[in-house]
């Protein structure tokens, strides 16, 4: 996909606000949040504090309803909210998980039900507060205190990148047989262990 102001160049990310595609010479970061120099140029000369929103989105869709149905469908609701890394990492994740539970166990299936209800809610939300923010009106929704959960954890894109390959490593070797997947689940509880020991981290954080 190209660069919404350089068709000719790449893009690299996608502004937080308006979702336009951006390549290395266009891409703004404030606070670790990616932004295009229009969106960042209105916010300044709006004079909005650190913790404000512009009321406008130029791209991407408004309607809550239309968001929700076609959320049902993997990845489709992200794009209609012009949110395209997000929709691909959602088939991604479904996919995956849909593939797991028939190869390893059924829990996947319990996990890629749940994920595919949190697609369109996910979808209905994110056009909700877009369309809120054009009337001038900030919504803080659910996601937005996951996504400041998920902001607070250093190297995302370092930890992100590993799990994928040890993840696609996996699968690669499963279909060559030379690992039995059904079996390392059987190693489920070290995630149970990871994530109280990243609990116990947060923890500890805020203590200091």
């Amino acid at each position: 996909m190209s660069c919404a102001y350089h068709p000719e160049r790449e893009h690299v990310e996608t502004c937080a606000l308006c979702g336009r595609t951006l390549c290395t010479d266009c891409v703004r970061r404030v606070e670790a949040k990616v932004y295009c120099e229009t969106c960042l140029a209105e916010r300044v000369s709006a004079g909005a504090g650190a913790n404000a929103e512009i009321p406008q989105a130029t791209l991407g869709g408004e309607n809550p309803g239309v968001a929700f149905v076609l959320g049902l469908i993997p990845g489709v609701g992200a794009i209609y909210n012009a949110e395209y890394f997000k929709a691909a990492a959602h088939i991604i994740i479904f996919a995956t998980l849909f593939h797991l539970a028939d190869d390893v166990s059924e829990f996947f299936g319990f996990l890629a039900f749940g994920f595919f209800w949190y697609m369109p809610f996910e979808a209905y939300y994110t056009a909700r507060k877009r369309m809120m923010l054009r009337k001038g009106v900030r919504l803080e929704t659910p996601f937005d205190r996951l996504n400041e959960s998920l902001e607070e954890i250093g190297d995302k894109d370092w930890w992100g990148g590993i799990a994928l390959i040890a993840l696609g490593g996996l699968f690669l070797l499963g279909n060559f047989g030379v690992v039995r997947l059904y079996e390392l689940f059987r190693l489920w509880p070290v995630l149970l262990i990871v994530v109280g020991a990243w609990l116990l981290k947060r923890y500890h954080g805020r203590e200091a």
